[in-house]
């Protein structure tokens, strides 16, 4: 009997180390490769687009730097919360947004962010919009959701808008927008009326 009960401890010593293991190999595996904040810098599209109206110039360009700030700003008077340890970003009950960034490639947003669940698990989210212009926003729709390359239901996401606050219609109409790698163009109809 002796013999037996020291065979179980042993195999259930060694389903305890493998468990731990793959354990400690998952939350390694999730954890992001690089810190990510959620730091912006206010972006004042409609003063860009007035200062564009003044160089008589018909088009606005946004960078991927300036798309970066305005995400980054609408998520943060989107998800924006209160815990016991100060503000934070919440996505969802128990996820919270730790830092992210965007690219453009064409007409998809790429956006890697870093999320930490129940406080205790660090993970790195890729997430693909497809983007479109329905005036005066641009929307991001869903296209994909991953932890690193371990795929995960796109229902998890929401369709994003992101508010361009545009000088008012009488002065300027979008006649085009155009989704390019880095950077996003919107041409203009500028109709100035001169009082007679």
């Amino acid at each position: 009997m002796g013999k037996w009960l020291k065979r179980f401890l042993t195999v259930i010593i060694i389903i305890v180390l493998l468990l731990g293991g793959a354990i400690w190999w998952l939350l390694s595996y999730i954890a992001p490769d690089e810190k990510l904040d959620m730091s912006y810098a206010p972006i004042d599209v409609k003063e860009k687009a007035l200062g564009m109206v003044r160089k008589l110039k018909p088009e606005l360009v946004l960078s991927e730097e300036d798309i970066n700030h305005l995400i980054k700003m609408n998520m943060k008077s989107k998800y924006a919360a209160e815990g016991a340890e100060g503000p934070f970003l919440a996505l969802e009950k128990d996820i919270r947004l730790d830092g992210a960034t965007f690219e453009l490639e064409e007409n998809k947003l790429i956006a890697r962010m870093n999320v930490t669940y129940k406080n205790r698990i660090p993970a790195e989210l890729d997430a693909v919009y497809s983007l479109d212009w329905q005036s005066p926003n641009i929307t991001l729709r869903p296209q994909s959701l991953s932890i690193k390359e371990i795929a995960l239901p796109i229902r998890m996401m929401e369709t994003i808008i992101i508010p361009l606050d545009l000088p008012a219609q009488d002065i300027v109409t979008v006649r085009d927008v155009q989704f390019e790698n880095g950077q996003i163009k919107i041409r203009f109809k500028v109709s100035l009326q001169l009082p007679l």
